[in-house]
């Protein structure tokens, strides 16, 4: 059966667009995490623009203080928290190494070793000796590692300042772009995707809300719990408090085991080093204040708008965030929901 020249056209066309539309991606692929981080912003201070609207009537004027708002808000406490976060990861590389040279470790192994229920558990499989020896080793190339990379991003960032000055201002640049004309970017791909009117208000429904869900309910929380336990951390007199509260906000970000992951080992250790008084008042600070917070806000925020199983959104983002970077915190969950969203569709469909 011979190809039509209509066919041919038509098949022509789709494999011309989707080669147009891949060249497009490759063009535009080094500004991705600019155009990301852009979207993210703006979408997150959107629904705050709508009602600077009725403030300022004109369009252009809204979104420009609108964008310059962001740019007070966001811009300089992520600069003070990277400067702050790199120069506590030196000196708590500094402050482990004096440690461990001073015969610290030691001492603390066996300070375990006379705990009751450690002593009952000492056999012959545990030999105390390499446990010593390559504890040192691990918490000395762990807290080495993690000062090498901040002392290689403050480098980065010193070597790198018109690069980063350049995507400053074209994030500006883009988050003002995304608060103008955000419908009409929103309503030109609802226009031109190719599927049926009630399918594709599902999915554009489903991940409009996901994409809510995860931006207002996820960062919000974590945020919330982050500067929680900073200042708990602070008051406490944990060591490097913001180094701590910056590893809180990203644990923070996955479920299940969030802020814990970060807030229980320096629990133990203060049980460990028989510290009690500032174990229990962590412990307490860290079950009805910084946990507590994710089981209160994350309900509110979140509640069953993204239509994922917990169990779903812990594999899910440990996945993302392998695979994408940060990044996949917010892609993993929306790519979940399309994901089920396609489903429905396709049994409905009965294809």
């Amino acid at each position: 059966m011979r190809m039509t020249r209509e066919k041919f056209i038509s098949y022509f066309f789709i494999v011309l667009l989707i080669f147009v539309v891949y060249q497009i991606f490759l063009i535009f692929s080094p500004f991705f995490r600019a155009i990301f981080w852009s979207a993210i912003l703006s979408f997150s201070f959107y629904p705050l623009h709508l009602r600077l609207k009725r403030v300022i009537p004109s369009e252009t004027g809204a979104a420009i203080f609108m964008t310059a708002l962001i740019f007070l808000v966001v811009i300089p406490p992520v600069v003070f928290l990277i400067l702050s976060i790199t120069d506590q990861a030196i000196e708590l590389y500094q402050t482990t190494s004096n440690y461990i040279k001073a015969g610290g470790l030691e001492t603390l192994v066996d300070h375990l070793r006379s705990l009751n229920f450690i002593h009952k558990l000492e056999t012959k499989i545990v030999q105390w000796g390499p446990i010593k020896e390559n504890a040192s080793v691990w918490l000395l190339s762990s807290t080495r590692s993690i000062g090498n990379l901040a002392a290689a991003q403050a480098g980065a960032l010193t070597k790198n300042l018109l690069l980063i000055a350049l995507n400053t201002i074209m994030m500006t640049f883009l988050i003002f772009v995304f608060l103008k004309d955000g419908q009409r970017i929103y309503d030109f791909v609802y226009q031109i995707a190719p599927l049926e009117e009630k399918n594709k208000k599902s999915i554009f429904t489903r991940i409009n809300e996901t994409f809510a869900a995860v931006i207002r309910g996820q960062l919000l929380t974590s945020i919330v719990q982050a500067v929680g336990a900073g200042v708990g951390f602070w008051l406490i007199g944990v060591p490097a408090p913001i180094f701590f509260a910056a590893l809180t906000f990203i644990a923070a970000l996955i479920p299940v085991t969030g802020a814990a992951t970060i807030w229980v080992p320096i629990v133990v250790y203060f049980f460990t080093t028989a510290q009690t008084v500032k174990a229990v008042i962590l412990l307490a600070f860290g079950i009805f204040g910084i946990s507590l917070i994710d089981n209160v806000l994350k309900p509110m925020l979140i509640g069953e708008k993204t239509k994922l199983s917990y169990f779903m959104l812990f594999f899910g983002i440990l996945g993302g965030l392998k695979f994408y970077g940060l990044t996949g915190i917010f892609l993993a969950p929306v790519m979940l929901s399309l994901f089920f969203a396609l489903i429905q569709i396709y049994q409905e469909k009965n294809w």
